[in-house]
């Protein structure tokens, strides 16, 4: 009679089957049927002779295909017997299996051969394969499921179903993988194949409800075990441990949440010390910058900006990055919280964002408010240091004029003189007179400087002051001693008669000439002092002044001196040797009356000549280099305004970024973005030349700019939000990709999903049809329950699911989705309860022990975070406070 196809595999010929492997069979088939006929109590002793009548065979159709078939004929005879073989054949025809060679009087008969590969055929497809017919897929599902649960283990190596399996260690390895607790693998040994194979099979009839489906002595004692035997008793275990997966789905779902809740605690901690670190600093830079110590110098000055440009160029800016990557830390950590279902988090009192920007305020007032300061400070020290230079110079200019006038004055020269000497005393009395008047003006200036260095807090307004009093005391006295000597003079001068009016006139015309050139040097000496272009040409303005209106006017008085100067020379005469007497003539030809000679007058105008195309050069000098310093102003409000407008630009283009809405377009935000990035980069030049321009004006003491309100302060600022905008929309859009393609499959899961995909891809096409998928799925542990009739219900469902434009073929993307789905992180309260009660065994705690599929540290996690479960057994956890706190619907974990 001819052997079905589907019984092949094993030899060429049934009728040359070695009788090792039919006694492996006998035992393990009979093991197999007898573990479902249990649920009626039914027993089967003899496989070859039990199932002839049809009875149990009927029997066992309707447990394993659950299905109500007729009822058995309750006859003895032969026609009965094939009665009820028929009908258990024909069930098995209508799920389409094909018996090829196999009918209801073979079993008759008792054909143990025959018999064998009936019960075969329906193992492989109820208990292996379900509803395939080929047997391939099935067996490679399975033993790819047991290769996948003893990887790693010591002295297995799963590649068959036969010898693989003889040692024992195979089948310790797949109880110890999913009980532990049941056998200790450590003390096994490989050269003990009987004691291993015993052991698992009582473990596993004990403890696991699995049947011994084969002889420990048999297997380990034959050249090969039978594979049709192994795998029957391999298909046990794999349905045993098949509801174990659902606690490695829910150990993995618990894990991501608790995993989640400690990455969102750390990056709490993280926020909360990046604030503290910030608001302990700004405090101490408010502090630093409202100090306003006395600065007495131009130097002093100098060097307080200097030593707060470190603070500007170096701290500060280190601290506005802090400052921005706290607040993109504050952005992530808020949008993880959102895409992972948790409540937003609200920092510690004082720690808000707003609350930081606001103290940060502060620290930007106490630095604009500190350079203004220190800017007025430099204004007032270098007013101070002109107006001394300006007080000393006119105070000295006094002093060497003042010299010996008081004991002059207060000289009695004129009581012995003669009529002459007295009316040349007078004379020049009188010039004296009007040069005391012009010099009022110079000493009211004197006092005019030392006020105005008293009001602006001179460090030295003390000598100042005092220098000035004893000027004035000295002014008051020759005043004094002048009116008293006129008096005596013009006494005197009744006895005179005759005064030579050519010589006073020119002792008139040479004092007030000798105050102009003496005011015309002052002026022609100051010192210039700018701070801008027009300042400079303020001073040109004066200069002007001077040389167009007040030189001419004064030219035209010097003109007149000296044409009076030149006649009274005809018609002096010659004296005797000059006297140091105030009254006599110095020298053959002077005037007596003078106080000032020609070539005094002279050697002056000569001076202010030379002095006034100094101060032409001076005046140019200065205007060039003012307008070297506005054209750095600028350059820079220029340059300054371009990068705004850079900034600008870049702003928009990130809004327009972060304006796309389509999930289906972030690749093509990212891609914008880090164009913009790019831009950002190659603007980079245009900053460092702003800030190369920022220090020549620093370097220039430039402080203030009209032609811009912008700071190198302001634009660093642009550069760093830029900065933090593209840091920002980078990580939504990272965080929006996250959300997009997040299935909670981690690398190792991923590669055993495309591990298990490819082995069934045998075509390599990149698509599973449906007895592939299924085998696929059989291989990663997913148990789909058979069914009673033909019509597959669950798995179409999955079908559905999976390949919804039912074309019949299922891409590796589709499959990956479904084991998404199926093994997705806990998504809310609900969710992570379930998980928990799966693992709890139904109970509202859980146990350490139950914790056992979950990484070491997360177990401590849990039993760290839980509270304990009032009225339980000692340990007990309340998983459900937890699950409702991880939600934010109860106390903080």
């Amino acid at each position: 009679m001819a052997v079905p196809a589907h019984m092949a595999d094993q030899e060429t010929t049934v009728g040359l089957m070695d009788t090792v492997w039919e006694k492996q069979q006998i035992r393990a088939f009979t093991a197999w049927c007898n573990s479902h006929l249990r649920k009626r109590n039914l027993k089967i002793e003899n496989i070859q002779t039990d199932l002839s009548d049809g009875k149990l065979f009927l029997a066992l159709m309707e447990i394993v295909g659950d299905v109500q078939l007729p009822k058995p004929a309750r006859g003895k005879m032969r026609i009965h017997k094939i009665q009820n073989l028929n009908a258990a054949l024909k069930y098995l025809s209508e799920k389409g299996i094909r018996l090829v060679g196999i009918g209801a009087e073979e079993i008759a008969d008792e054909n143990l051969k025959l018999i064998l590969g009936t019960i075969w055929t329906i193992i492989l497809r109820f208990d292996i394969q379900d509803i395939s017919l080929e047997e391939m897929s099935a067996k490679d599902a399975l033993l790819l499921w047991c290769q996948r649960k003893t990887n790693g283990y010591r002295d297995v190596h799963v590649s068959n179903f036969h010898m693989s399996w003889k040692d024992g260690m195979a089948f310790c390895a797949l109880i110890h993988k999913h009980r532990p607790d049941l056998i200790d693998y450590d003390k096994l040994k490989k050269d003990d194949p009987v004691g291993n194979l015993r052991l698992a099979l009582e473990v596993a009839d004990k403890h696991l409800d699995v049947a011994p489906m084969i002889d420990p002595e048999e297997v380990a004692g034959c050249v090969k075990p039978d594979e049709r035997s192994i795998t029957t008793q391999v298909a046990a275990f794999y349905k045993c441990f098949a509801s174990y997966n659902k606690n490695e789905v829910a150990a993995s779902k618990i894990a991501s949440v608790l995993r989640t809740n400690r990455e969102h605690e750390k990056l709490i901690q993280e926020y909360e010390t990046m604030a503290s670190n910030l608001l302990e600093w700004i405090p101490k830079a408010i502090d630093s910058l409202s100090q306003r110590p006395l600065l007495s110098s131009v130097q002093q000055c100098l060097d307080t900006l200097k030593t707060f440009s470190a603070f500007r160029t170096q701290e500060y800016p280190a601290k506005v990055k802090e400052k921005a990557e706290l607040e993109a830390h504050y952005s992530s950590l808020q949008m993880k919280l959102r895409l992972s279902g948790r409540p937003p988090y609200e920092p510690s009192e004082g720690k808000m964002i707003d609350q930081i920007n606001e103290a940060w305020g502060g620290v930007d007032s106490a630095d604009i408010a500190n350079k203004k300061w220190t800017v007025e400070e430099l204004r007032r020290n270098r007013d101070c240091e002109q107006k001394a230079a300006a007080f000393k110079a006119k105070a000295d200019n006094h002093d060497n004029w003042v010299g010996d006038l008081v004991n002059e004055l207060a000289e009695d020269d004129y009581s012995s003189s003669n009529l002459g000497a007295v009316n040349a005393m007078i004379k020049k009395h009188e010039a004296f007179g009007h040069e005391l008047q012009a010099k009022e003006t110079g000493v009211h200036e004197i006092g005019t400087l030392a006020n105005e260095l008293d009001d602006l807090k001179y460090v030295d307004a003390a000598t100042i002051n005092e220098r000035y009093a004893t000027i004035y005391d000295t002014w008051e006295k020759i005043r004094t001693l002048t009116e008293e000597r006129t008096a005596k003079l013009n006494e005197a001068a009744e006895k005179q008669q005759k005064l030579e009016s050519l010589w006073v006139e020119i002792a008139k015309y040479g004092a007030p000439l000798n105050s102009d050139l003496d005011e015309f040097i002052d002026r022609l000496n100051a010192a210039v002092f700018s701070d801008s272009l027009n300042e400079v040409q303020a001073l040109q303005a004066a200069h002007d002044e001077l040389k167009n209106t007040l030189i001419p006017s004064f030219q035209e008085q010097y003109t007149k001196y000296s044409e009076l100067v030149s006649q009274a020379a005809q018609l002096a005469p010659l004296s005797a040797s000059p006297s140091k007497k105030r009254s006599s003539v110095t020298v053959a030809g002077d005037n007596p009356y003078a106080v000032h000679s020609k070539d005094e007058l002279d050697g002056k105008w000569q001076q202010v000549q030379t002095l006034i195309t100094q101060r032409e050069e001076t005046l140019a000098a200065e205007q060039t280099k003012q307008e070297q310093r506005e054209q750095l102003r600028v350059k820079f409000a220029q340059d300054a305004a371009s990068m705004q407008e850079v900034y600008k630009g870049f702003q928009e283009r990130l809004k327009e970024v972060e304006s796309g809405k389509n999930a289906a377009e972030l690749e093509k935000q990212a891609e914008m973005l880090e164009g913009i990035r790019t831009d950002v980069v190659s603007k980079a030049d245009g900053l460092n030349s702003l800030e190369s321009t920022a220090k020549e004006m620093d370097d220039a003491l430039i402080f203030d700019n009209e032609h811009t309100s912008l700071t190198i302060e302001m634009v660093r600022g642009m550069q760093q939000n830029i900065e933090v905008h593209m840091s920002v929309v980078g990580t939504n859009i990272q965080n929006q990709i996250l959300t997009r393609d997040s299935n909670n499959i981690t690398d190792e899961q991923m590669q055993e999903f495309r591990q298990s995909f490819d082995h069934f891809d045998k075509d390599k096409s990149g698509q599973l049809d449906r007895l592939e998928f299924r085998g696929c799925l059989l291989s990663l542990g997913i148990d789909i329950p058979q069914v009673a009739t033909g019509d597959d219900a669950e798995f179409n469902r999955i079908l559905t699911r999976v390949d919804p434009n039912q074309d019949g073929h299922i891409s590796f993307t589709e499959f990956v989705a479904f084991m998404a789905e199926e093994r997705a992180d806990a998504a809310n309260k609900d969710d992570l309860l379930e998980q928990f009660t799966t693992l709890a065994g139904g109970q509202p705690y859980i146990l350490p022990s139950q914790l056992s599929d979950l990484d070491a540290d997360l177990v401590e996690f849990c039993m760290q975070s839980m509270a304990p479960y009032e009225g339980g057994p000692e340990g007990a956890l309340d998983y459900q406070s937890f699950a409702a706190a991880a939600f934010g619907e109860g106390a903080e974990i």
